[in-house]
Order: structure tokens, then sequence, then C-alpha cells
């Protein structure tokens, strides 16, 4: 749009001012296209008028509603959403128009969440299949989706994370294969360029309507599988699974302490108070092993995933980061993990993309060995893995 005078003075302008002293040729209307999340739920829309030698020109519009039965609109160019669908917001001046789209979205209300049953968002963009054991898994930036109707992020991390949806998938699968049980599962189906549900809405949505509704749904979904195994279990795990391409090859294991806080001994990292900072914070309250032992002692993660001949770190076999690159864990361990309060504890897992991402038959293979692990972990910690 050319330089005009600032919207939210034009948009005064057309509700209080006089007649335009020049004609009026064409109006244009901001946003051409967005979308409300709830009946109730308003947006302000902003017309500016020009004349024919294209000058701002004051005036005043009469606004209309396409369907009253989806939204109505103000004199002032407020829109309510009334019940679901789409309409046109319509800002008239005698035979001069413009027009924008509003879509009002109702999310659809489930009372039970049937156990493998893909329930979607708006679109397909986030995708929640429930399941019945006390994990919970999810995979942020895996997605290949690319609307038109969500502008690319200008800003923050915008790389895509190859293949790892279908990792998780994978291990879905081999934990369906080893316990006869599956994990809650939620991915975001939108490439990242587009969304970021691993950081706060502000950054992950950069102001579009339709990537922050995908934002919430994702944290919805995930509400709902960590409310569901506290219900079921009183405790359980939650895994964010993601991708790195760090040079060395092996998983990093994010509990949202630092690499300095890592590179402590035993002793001055228990010493320094951290279990109730990591993402482990409940499970750590209960545990009779100390935070070091839970990350990188015998009994944490790292220790049986060496055991399946994975190598990451921290673990027995990688104590400490040392000054190689390492992911702490992000958003999604903090929000969902028990250092925000509950009992699901968290962890971020960083996976290398040769031998572990790459091909389906090496993500089945690395499912397969995650799903132990997992298993393994969860039994020496936790007391319980698949139900009764």
């Amino acid at each position: 749009m050319k330089s005009l005078l600032p919207l939210a003075s034009v948009a005064l302008l057309a509700a209080c001012g006089p007649e335009a002293s020049s004609p009026v040729v064409r109006l244009e209307i901001e946003p051409l296209s967005t979308m409300v999340a709830g009946v109730g739920s308003s947006v302000d829309f902003d017309v500016a008028a020009f004349d024919s030698s294209g000058r701002s020109v004051a005036a005043r519009v009469v606004w209309h509603s396409g369907d009253s039965e989806v939204a109505s609109v103000s004199g002032a160019g407020v829109a309510t959403g009334v019940g679901e669908g789409t309409t046109s917001i319509i800002a008239e001046l005698g035979s001069v128009t413009a027009t924008a789209t509003l879509e009002v979205w109702v999310d659809p209300v489930v009372g039970v969440y049937e156990p493998g049953t893909s329930y979607f968002g708006r679109r397909g963009y986030v995708e929640y299949i429930p399941g019945t054991l006390p994990l919970v898994l999810s995979a942020p930036h895996g997605g290949s989706l690319t609307p038109p109707e969500i502008p690319d992020r200008s800003w923050g991390t915008v790389v895509t994370d190859s293949r790892t949806a279908e990792t998780l998938l994978a291990v879905r699968d081999a934990l369906i294969e080893l316990t006869g049980r599956a994990p809650h599962v939620v991915i975001s189906h939108l490439r990242r360029t587009k969304l970021d549900p691993n950081r706060e809405i502000e950054e992950a949505a950069q102001g579009s309507p339709f990537a922050e509704q995908a934002w919430r749904e994702f944290h919805g979904f995930l509400e709902a599988a960590t409310a569901e195994v506290t219900s079921d279990f009183g405790a359980g795990l939650y895994v964010d699974v993601h991708g790195h391409g760090h040079d060395i090859q092996r998983l990093e294991l994010g509990y949202l302490l630092s690499a300095v806080d890592l590179n402590r001994d035993d002793a001055e990292l228990d010493a320094a108070g951290l279990a109730g900072a990591s993402s482990l914070a409940a499970l750590a309250r209960t545990s009779p092993h100390s935070l070091s032992a839970l990350v990188r002692g015998s009994p944490s993660f790292g220790a049986y995933l060496l055991e399946q001949d994975l190598l990451s770190v921290p673990s027995p076999y990688a104590p400490h980061p040392g000054s190689d690159p390492y992911f702490s864990g992000g958003y999604n361990t903090f929000r969902h993990g028990s250092r925000a309060g509950g009992t699901v504890s968290a962890l971020q897992i960083e996976m290398h993309r040769v031998g572990i991402r790459d091909t389906d038959q090496n993500r089945r293979i690395f499912g397969t060995r995650l799903a132990r692990a997992v298993e393994q972990f969860m039994l020496e910690n936790f007391g319980f893995f698949r139900p009764d």
C-alpha cells in the first residue's frame, strides 16, 4: 500500500468528519483478510479514501457485513463475530466500495478425546493424536505447509527441522509395537517460516491472526494431553522433539539447564539448587536420586539411550557439553514441563540427521531404540509406564 494518512486518523475522520471535499474514487481497507476466534471476538477494520489524483482525503464511509449471521460491523469499522463462517466486510461511499474478508472460527467442543483418533485444528495446521501412555511427544518444527494466508516470518529462527514429524511418528509406532499402547502426539504441520510454536506468540506468529490461531491450538492440544496424563497417572513425561545440524553426531538432551550449569561437577551441580529450575522439577522433588544423577547418571535418560547404542549429552558417555554447541531446551519444555508447575516433567531432544532422521529405515530403527529407552527411564524413575 502506498503512503497514506495514518489509517487510525482516517478511520476517525471516516466516522466523524465532514463529507470529502474532493470526489473519492478509491477506498482501501485494512486488513484485507483476517479472522477472529470465537463468537463475540472483535477486530478493527480501517479505511483510507483517495481522490482522482491519488491524494488521501477525509471521508465518511458506511460499513456493512455481507452476512449478519456471521459478523456484525459498527459504524467505526469494528467487526464482531456472531456465528461460525466467512463473510465480507464492506466499506462504502456512494458507488465506491472496498471489501475485506473476515472468518469467524469457533473451536470445536470435544467432550472426550478418543485414543488413536487424529484431531485437527483449523485447516489441519495442527494435529493431536491422543494416547493412553503417560507420555506426550511433540514436533513443533517438522511441518511442510506454507499457506499463502500466513505471511512468512520476518525475524527469529526460520530453519525447518527436516523429518522430525516423521521421526516422531516412527517413535509412536515403535511404542505401540513395544507396549500395545500409544503416547499422546502433537504435531505442527506448518513450516517454521510460517509459525514457530516453540516461542512466545509474538515471535512465533508475528502478528498473523491465522498463525496465532495455530499457535493456540498447538499449546491447547499439549495442555489437553498433559492434563489427561495427570488425570490418568498422576505424573508423566513430555518430550519435545527437534533436529540439530551441529557437527557432533549425538542427541542433545535439554532440561532447561545451561551448558554452564552442566559443565559443573556433580557436587557443584547438586549444591546449586537447580532442580526446581529444571524441566524435571516434579520428578526431582520425589526422586531418591540427585539432579546430577537424573540428568547424566545411571538413572538418566542419557544412560538408557546409551544402552540402546544412542550417544547423547548429558549422559554417562558425555556428562558435560563443554564448549560445544548445545541446546538446553525451549519454550515448550518450559511451558509444559514441571518447571512451570504440575507433575509432568519434560525434556527436549535435539536429533542429528544422519543415521536418525535421514531415511525411513533409520527413523524406524531409532524409533525402536528410543521407545525402549523411554520405557526403561519411566520404569526406573516413575515406577510405571504402560497402564495395568
